[in-house]
C-alpha cells in the first residue's frame, strides 16, 4: 500500500495540511512504501493510474466556493480504479461552501472513492499585516487536527471500509449574520462598480525594493511573471499571492478591496471540520 499526496498549493497551506494527514496515515497503517508527494504548483501532473491498493490525498485551496480551477487543470490526467481518496480543502476562514462536493465529483469522475474529506483553514491569499485574515494558519493546532483526521482515516482503511463519505453533510461553521450581511453588501457594491468601471486586481511591485532575484518568477504557478520580475500577464494571474508571500524583499503586494472587509468580518477563528 502506498500513499500519494497530490497538491495544488501555491503558498503552501494546502500542502502542509495534506502532508500532516498523510504522515498520520502512514504511521498508523502498514505502509512500507511510505508517502509519495506530487506537487502540481508549477506543472501538470503526469497521466497517473492508481489502483485499489493505493491511497490518494487530493488537496486544493478553495476558489469561489469550489475546487481551484487550476488544481482541476493540473490533476485532470490522474485516474483511479476504485482507489480510496481523501479530500482536503483549505479556505481563508470565511467559508468553504461547495468545494468538497465539487472535489468529490471531480475525484469520482476519475475512478476514485472519496472515503474521507476535511475542510481546513489556511492564511487567506489577501491577508496582510494591516488586514490579517487567518494569519499564520495552518498553525500547530490545525496540524494536530490534521493528524487526528489522518489517524481516523487509517482506522477506517484498516477496518476494510471503503464506503463513500457523504460530503454534502459536512457543513461550514456559520459566521455571524451581521458579518455575512456586511460581506454581501460589499460584494454587491463591488460588482456594481466593476460593471461601471472594470478594474483588474493584480499584484504590484515596488521597484525601489525589488532586487530582481527571480523568486516571484520561480513560484508563480501560471508563469504570469516575466523574467524582469516587473512585467505581468494579467490573463494568467490567478491572484494566489504566491509571489507576494514569497518575496524576500517584500517588494510585491496585492491591495485587494476584499481584504479590509474580510479581516473585519471574518476574524473569529474557525476550526477544521472533517468526516470519515
Amino acid at each position: 500500500m502506498k500513499i500519494h499526496v497530490l497538491t495544488f498549493s501555491p503558498t503552501g497551506t494546502s500542502a502542509k495540511i495534506a502532508h500532516s494527514v498523510a504522515t498520520a496515515i502512514s504511521e498508523s497503517i502498514n505502509c512500507p512504501d511510505g508517502v509519495c508527494l506530487c506537487d502540481t504548483n508549477l506543472m501538470q501532473a503526469d497521466a497517473m493510474q492508481f489502483n485499489d491498493d493505493d491511497i490518494v490525498i487530493i488537496a486544493s485551496p478553495v476558489y469561489g466556493g469550489k475546487m481551484a480551477p487550476a488544481a482541476k487543470n493540473r490533476m485532470m490526467n490522474i485516474s483511479g480504479d476504485a482507489t480510496p481518496c481523501i479530500l482536503v480543502a483549505t479556505y481563508g476562514n470565511r467559508a468553504f461552501e461547495h468545494a468538497l462536493t465539487d472535489m468529490a465529483a471531480f475525484a469520482a469522475e476519475r475512478g476514485f472513492i472519496p472515503v474521507a474529506a476535511g475542510a481546513f483553514v489556511g492564511e487567506h491569499s489577501y491577508s496582510t499585516a494591516e488586514y490579517p485574515i487567518a494569519a499564520g494558519r495552518p498553525d500547530a493546532a490545525d496540524l494536530r487536527e490534521a493528524e487526528t483526521f489522518g489517524v481516523s482515516v487509517a482506522a477506517k482503511i484498516n477496518r476494510g471500509e471503503r464506503d463513500v463519505v457523504e460530503v454534502e453533510h459536512l457543513t461550514d461553521i456559520p459566521s455571524p449574520e451581521t458579518s455575512l450581511a456586511n460581506f454581501r453588501e460589499f460584494v454587491m457594491g463591488y460588482q456594481r462598480a466593476q460593471k461601471e468601471n472594470p478594474v483588474k486586481l493584480l499584484p504590484e511591485v515596488d521597484t525601489e525594493l525589488c532586487n530582481v532575484c527571480g523568486t516571484c518568477v520561480d513560484v508563480c504557478p501560471t508563469g504570469a511573471i516575466a523574467d524582469d520580475c516587473l512585467s505581468l500577464d494579467a490573463s494568467k494571474c490567478i491572484k494566489c499571492c504566491a509571489c507576494v508571500k514569497s518575496c524576500p524583499a517584500e517588494a510585491r503586494s496585492l491591495r485587494s478591496p476584499f481584504a479590509p472587509v474580510l479581516s473585519a468580518n471574518f476574524s473569529e477563528r474557525k476550526e477544521p471540520v472533517w468526516m470519515v
